[in-house]
């Protein structure tokens, strides 16, 4: 018989006192446990091991609420003292208790729970356990009706008339441990990142059945059940990934420093010779720069939606890295298909119709036209009314000569000073410029995630197409604009077919209409470091968010930060948890003339229609 510890009843009183005040929970036990409740909910995970399983215990601890303890520990009091204070909220309870079977029906998930009752807690539970065999095809789940629900060797955590005197669930699950070789306990790495997904997303649906069903307490999506809190390990990780990211400074180190001059020369010899282009010395090393990112302990970030996030930031950022290394080689275009990906059927067949449709662009004469410092005196009353929003961001604008038209950085706009625009364009970049990359940028900055604010993986593709979108509703996106996404697809498409900078230059200007000096800098942007596809994805982009919108999605949680379309999702979720906090909206979403375009946009348009 198992010799029982005792919990100190001082432990106890606070870790009530925290519960009641709502703030986070996390209690170290005797002999190694740990207690962690994110914040006031009707259930509990727990698992009571002899010999702790690391593995098993990060499934447990994808839970807002679990408690793994040493088998030998009374912890009925603590779970009674937990009960008694989330009654006064909520009408039920429910323990769920987890352990991992490595046993004869190791590939087997076994629920034990009462009969004819709590049936869309126990389905939940089933459904979302099959899941495993889309990808192991030999796992099971079985339902067994007991008032039997904990390990053979222990006792119960209740007894069933006390369960049911207290308005307590119990369920057990025996979880097969199929995501490791029982034999030399080596870990499926990939696949247990799978498994723990689908176990967290699995145990929070159940939950919510649960709660939807036996309490009054609404909650609005089974994703408010999950963890509110970020942990040492996931801040430590995204602080780390920020940092490399923002110092490699991927684009800037693959753009030529020598276009200008380039274009000058290519000129003078009838667009006959190939330029030359020249880039920026890499001040970084990315031999060591991957030993860093390869340092990161992403595998210590306990919740799954997180780990993925900061993963697929790795991935893209090891990959930019041996671009860096590659820079001016066939390679170098390779490695950046794999990270932006090829031109999809449709974006090029939406380019072609584009240009198809538009088949040369405008010719704008006689219309007001602004120099930088007029532009710059539009664009600060737009800077100052984000200012305000964001009191702690230094906002601003900068007249410069070493940029090339208009651009971001991070939340500053800087201007060419010898910049010459169309006034009928002044709003529609503002927009594009502030009302989309600075205020995302802003946004992004004051959520607890770096990622937010230095960008998902992939990032780009969504962004811009954001920033079309904003220059369609207030009214200023232009034939010239369009034709310029759709340019840089055909330009993509003609050097990843191994054409040459000269042949897809001709090909822009000769088929397309492209002036010399645009067809010039939409092949520089392209075969730039040695090919680089990501022009392709700012059509794409648009086309995804225009399928988005039509098909009901919510424009307001895109301005929550930068990241990809992919990636909607997750950010709903983390909005859904409070994770991340509500954004503050563009500005112009709030003209009349905008929310009309909106509704336009939501019933379906043809692309060649945002012109009009």
């Amino acid at each position: 018989m198992i010799k029982e510890h005792q919990i100190d009843a001082e432990l106890v009183q606070t870790i009530c006192k925290n519960i009641t005040k709502n703030v986070a929970v996390n209690a170290v036990l005797p002999k190694n446990g740990l207690l962690h409740i994110d914040k006031l909910l009707p259930f509990i995970c727990i698992y009571r091991y002899k010999e702790i399983d690391v593995y098993f215990s990060r499934l447990l601890k994808t839970q807002a609420s679990y408690l793994i303890v040493e088998e030998s520990i009374n912890i009925t009091h603590l779970l009674e003292a937990i009960r008694l204070i989330t009654s006064e909220k909520f009408e039920t309870f429910l323990i769920l208790e987890l352990w991992p079977n490595k046993g004869a029906l190791k590939n087997q998930f076994q629920i034990y729970g009462p009969k004819d009752k709590s049936t869309e807690t126990i389905n939940a539970l089933e459904e979302g356990f099959s899941e495993i065999k889309k990808t192991l095809s030999r796992v099971s789940t079985k339902f067994i009706p007991t008032e039997f629900r904990h390990p053979k060797h222990l006792s119960p955590l209740l007894d069933i008339n006390t369960s049911k005197k207290s308005g307590t669930l119990v369920i057990g699950i025996s979880i097969p441990a199929v995501y490791q070789n029982t034999d030399t306990n080596e870990l499926f790495s990939l696949f247990f990142r799978k498994f723990y997904s689908i176990f967290s997303e699995t145990i929070k649906r159940a939950v919510y059945e649960f709660i939807r069903v036996q309490t009054t307490d609404a909650f609005e999506n089974y994703l408010m059940l999950g963890k509110t809190h970020i942990d040492a390990a996931t801040v430590a990780s995204d602080t780390q990934l920020a940092e490399i990211s923002e110092r490699m400074s991927f684009l800037l180190r693959v753009t030529p420093v020598n276009s200008n001059e380039e274009w000058d020369k290519f000129e003078q010899n009838e667009f006959t010779v190939k330029p030359s282009f020249k880039y920026r010395l890499i001040a970084i090393d990315p031999e060591l720069e991957k030993r860093k990112l390869f340092n990161i302990p992403i595998d210590l970030v306990e919740d799954p939606t997180l780990a993925f996030i900061l993963r697929g930031k790795r991935l893209e950022i090891e990959k930019q890295l041996i671009m860096l290394e590659e820079r001016g080689t066939d390679n170098f275009r390779f490695i950046g298909e794999s990270l932006y990906g090829v031109i999809q059927e449709d974006v090029l067949v939406a380019a072609k119709h584009i240009l198809k449709t538009y088949p040369k662009g405008e010719v704008i004469e006689g219309s007001k036209r602004l120099n930088s410092s007029e532009f710059a005196e539009h664009a600060q009353r737009e800077i100052d009314y984000y200012a305000n929003k964001f009191p702690d961001l230094d906002l601003g604008i900068e007249i410069r000569d070493d940029v090339a038209g208009i651009m971001v950085s991070k939340s500053k706009l800087l201007i060419n000073n010898e910049m010459d625009l169309d006034a009928n364009r002044c709003d529609a970049l503002i927009q594009h410029e502030i009302g989309t990359h600075i205020l995302t940028y802003c946004n992004g900055k004051s959520q607890p995630l770096k990622q937010m604010y230095v960008g998902f993986e992939g990032y780009d593709q969504l962004q811009e197409g954001l920033a079309v979108i904003a220059e369609y509703l207030v009214g200023g996106l232009t034939v010239n604009r369009l034709r310029l996404l759709a340019g840089r697809v055909i330009a993509v498409h003609s050097m990843v077919n191994n054409a040459s900078f000269i042949e897809t230059f001709n090909l822009l200007r000769t088929a397309y209409a492209f002036p010399n000096r645009v067809a010039y800098y939409i092949s520089m942007r392209v075969y730039r470091g040695g090919g680089l596809t990501k022009d392709a994805v700012y059509l794409a982009g648009l086309i995804d968010l225009m399928a988005y919108l039509e098909k009901g999605g919510k424009l307001e949680p895109l301005y929550t930060g930068k990241f990809n379309t992919t990636h909607i999702d997750l950010i709903e979720e983390l909005l859904y948890r409070n994770v991340v906090r509500e954004p503050i909206l563009p500005n112009f979403l709030d003209r009349i003339e905008v929310k009309d375009r909106l509704k336009k946009l939501r019933k379906g348009m043809n692309i060649v229609d945002l012109v009009l």
